[in-house]
C-alpha cells in the first residue's frame, strides 16, 4: 500500500509513520518545513515539504497513492490553531477527488459524542474551538464519496502502550484517554482493513 501521512512530524504522526513502515507500507510523510523532517531514514519513506491545507499541493502528493492518514490538530485550543481540522479536511477532499484517492483516516475529538457526564460538558465548553472545528471537519468529510474512518479519542498520553479499544459510534466505557502509540496502531489498522462509507469510532486505551 502507498500511504500519505499528514502531520508526520507530530508526536502521533511520527508513530504512524514508524508503524506503517514496520508493516512494510510505502509512506509519503508530509511536513511543513525542512526543519520538521522526520529523523527516521527508511527505503520505503519519502518526505515532502508543503502546506497540508493547500489542495493543489495535496493533489500532487496524492497522485498514485492508496490512502491518507491525517493526525493534524491544533496544539492549542484557540480558534486559529484548531482551524487546521476543517481547513485540512477541505483540502483533503478536493485533492482526493482530483487524484482519485479513496480512503482517508483522521483523528478527531471524543467530545463530539453526546456527553455522558457533567465533566464532559464542562470540557466541551472549555475547548469549544476544538469541538467546533473537529465537527466542521467531520461534516465536510461525511459529505464526500470517500471511504472515511474517524478516530474520536480523549486525552492523548505518551505511555508505552499499544493496545486499544475501538467502538463504532461511541467511546468505550471509561475510555477517557489513549496512548499515541495505541492511536497510531488503530489508524494503520483502519487503513489496512477493507471498509467503505463514513465510519466514526470512539478509540481508547484498555479498560482499567
Amino acid at each position: 500500500m502507498k500511504l500519505v501521512v499528514l502531520g508526520a512530524n507530530g508526536r502521533t504522526g511520527r508513530l504512524v509513520v514508524r508503524e506503517a513502515l514496520h508493516r512494510g507500507e510505502t509512506v509519503t510523510a508530509v511536513v511543513r518545513s525542512d526543519a520538521k523532517r522526520p529523523m527516521i531514514k527508511h527505503d520505503l519513506l519519502n518526505v515532502v515539504v508543503g502546506d497540508p491545507c493547500d489542495p493543489k499541493f495535496l493533489s500532487q502528493v496524492f497522485q498514485d497513492q492508496d490512502a491518507v492518514i491525517s493526525t493534524l490538530g491544533g496544539r492549542m485550543p484557540t480558534k486559529k490553531a484548531t482551524s487546521i481540522y476543517w481547513m485540512s479536511a477541505d483540502a483533503i477532499t478536493e485533492a482526493a477527488w482530483d487524484a482519485g484517492l479513496k480512503k482517508v483516516a483522521v483523528t478527531s475529538s471524543a467530545l463530539l459524542f453526546p456527553p455522558k457526564r457533567l465533566i464532559d460538558r464542562f470540557l466541551a465548553a472549555i475547548v469549544r474551538n476544538v469541538v467546533h472545528s473537529a465537527n466542521r471537519m467531520e461534516q465536510t468529510l461525511e459529505k464526500t464519496n470517500l471511504d472515511i474512518v474517524v478516530a474520536r479519542c480523549g486525552f492523548l498520553t505518551d505511555a508505552d502502550e499499544t493496545t486499544y479499544r475501538a467502538e463504532r459510534g461511541s467511546l468505550p466505557e471509561g475510555g477517557s484517554s489513549i496512548s499515541r502509540m495505541s492511536l497510531a496502531q488503530f489508524l494503520v489498522d483502519a487503513i489496512q482493513k477493507p471498509s467503505s462509507g463514513h465510519q466514526v469510532y470512539g478509540v481508547s486505551g484498555p479498560a482499567a
